[in-house]
């Protein structure tokens, strides 16, 4: 005779649950935000419970959770979250609902390279179709930002639909069955070679006005700002007082923040024969 296993307690029990692992249960409730379903394995008094906020129940649309489960239902899950001092365990089915898709995305990981081809492109960013994806699905995503160093109005102006990418890997969401890609990542920054120029004085246009200041474009992929603290000895209100859009300034390197990617640049106490007078 099989002896019965030994009591043990919720917090022992959800001390062994790991995010990211995969997890079955079975559907307690099914309630308009999320679903409730008791995990296997506790041998406790009591119940061990996770919940399925609707989000990530499926992919597909749905209105209410009921659509997709049903009470009694065994399901597949991966655990997104443990709180062992609440007792609680969250968890999304989405993740575990195409077994293929699931081994397609473990198998990547952050900080490789992938190649894949531009299927379509919008203004908040880029899908691709990735080599070695489940025929069918889509699952690379290049955000706006990620796609050059270089200022850019539209993703449009860095890729066109159908065209070849390599990027390099910044996340995998098996939630969202999706990879996130940065072509920019395998780019050379190009402020890496004014790292070492603070004091540089150099000439650059104006690429926009904002409230507070100028940025000024000094190499290609390169923009500072010019702030309104920067123009005189007398901070400015508007710096549209003083320059245009399309204007070339002569400038001096204040700051360069590789870690932020960020250029601060000053327009006064410049050498007389290089100032510009404004």
């Amino acid at each position: 005779m099989t002896e019965p296993l030994s009591s043990e307690t919720l917090k022992e029990f959800l001390s062994t649950i790991r995010v990211g692992e995969v997890r079955v249960g079975r559907v307690m409730s099914v309630e308009d935000r999320e679903v409730l379903v008791e995990l296997d394995g506790f041998s406790g008094p009591g119940k061990a419970v996770g919940r399925i906020p609707r989000g990530d129940l499926t992919r597909k649309a749905i209105e209410h959770p009921s659509e997709a489960v049903s009470i009694g239902q065994r399901l597949t899950f991966e655990v997104i979250a443990v709180d062992w001092q609440q007792e609680r365990v969250w968890a999304s089915a989405s993740a575990c609902e195409d077994p293929a898709l699931r081994a397609f995305l473990l198998g990547l990981r952050r900080g490789a390279t992938h190649q894949g081809q531009v299927r379509s492109v919008h203004n908040f960013g880029v899908f691709v179709n990735l080599v070695g994806e489940p025929a069918g699905l889509c699952t690379g995503f290049i955000r706006g930002p990620e796609l050059s160093w270089l200022r850019i109005d539209h993703p449009a102006d860095a890729v066109t639909a159908g065209q070849r990418v390599v990027g390099e890997i910044i996340d995998v969401d098996t939630r969202r069955g999706q990879v996130q890609l940065s072509l920019k990542a395998l780019q050379e920054d190009p402020l890496v070679p004014f790292a070492k120029k603070a004091g540089l004085v150099t000439t650059g246009t104006v690429t926009k006005l904002i409230p507070f200041g100028a940025f000024v474009r000094i190499a290609d992929g390169v923009e500072g700002l010019v702030h309104n603290t920067e123009f005189r000895d007398e901070p400015v209100e508007d710096p549209g007082q003083i320059v245009s859009e399309g204007d070339e300034i002569t400038v001096r390197i204040l700051e360069v923040d590789l870690t932020r990617h960020r250029l601060t640049l000053s327009a006064r106490n410049l050498p007389p024969e290089r100032k510009r007078s404004f």
